[in-house]
């Protein structure tokens, strides 16, 4: 049986100093030196798990970075076209200069507000002042025989009734009615000319205007 040496006998003699030294290494089986073996695997296997983790994050991290810059890159571009939709519409300013009216002629001639009824008839209808009046209505019914009009079912109807909506407003008194008559009377004579017909629509306008003129006085 070895005696264990003592601190002071391994100073004094370096032969027993050696043997010291011998006697601190462990015995193979010992707990310390498995414990010594294992600390290099349980290391390697952290540092591998520790490698695993940071390539799987990298991984994560990349996957989420693709994401959110599709994401982003269609926020953008909406973001960009409400922007753009937000943006202001500047219209040029309009050249156009106001107008002054230099003019003193009534604003409507062909429908006066005042129509004094040239006689009153017992039960007759007003003048309607949203029409035009008999003499304008006249007129423009010689404006509309054209020598160019030809005898058709609708030229036919349009002609008969302005020509009895004159000869009617002229015999209830309506404003400048025998004026309107004289016109009509002159447009009759064209479409007999040139239809062949409206002999008794003139004799029946020349019947009004002596009733008329007879009833203005």
């Amino acid at each position: 049986m070895v005696e264990p040496l003592s601190p002071e006998l391994a100073l004094v003699d370096p032969e027993l100093a050696e043997r010291a030294r011998a006697q601190l290494v462990e015995p193979r089986g010992s707990p310390t030196a498995r414990a010594d073996r294992t600390e290099p695997v349980e290391a390697k296997r952290r540092s591998r798990g520790k490698t695993a983790a940071i390539v799987a994050a990298l991984a994560v991290a990349a996957a989420l970075g693709g994401v959110g810059a599709a994401v982003w890159a269609r926020y953008d571009g909406d973001d960009s076209s409400v922007r753009a939709s937000e943006q202001p519409t500047t219209r040029p300013p309009s050249q156009t200069q106001p107008t002054t009216a230099t003019s003193t002629a009534p604003r409507n001639p062909l429908r006066p507000p005042r129509r004094p009824p040239a006689f009153h008839v017992p039960g007759a209808r007003k003048e309607p002042l949203d029409e035009i009046t008999l003499p304008a209505r006249a007129r423009r019914l010689e404006a509309w025989l054209t020598p160019s009009r030809a005898l058709t079912a609708a030229n036919l109807r349009h002609w008969l009734y302005q020509h009895a909506w004159i000869v009617t407003g002229a015999r209830f008194g309506w404003w400048h009615g025998a004026e309107a008559i004289r016109t009509l009377i002159r447009v009759d004579r064209r479409v007999e000319t040139r239809w062949g017909v409206g002999h008794r629509s003139e004799a029946a306008a020349r019947r009004a205007l002596a009733e008329v003129e007879a009833k203005a006085r």
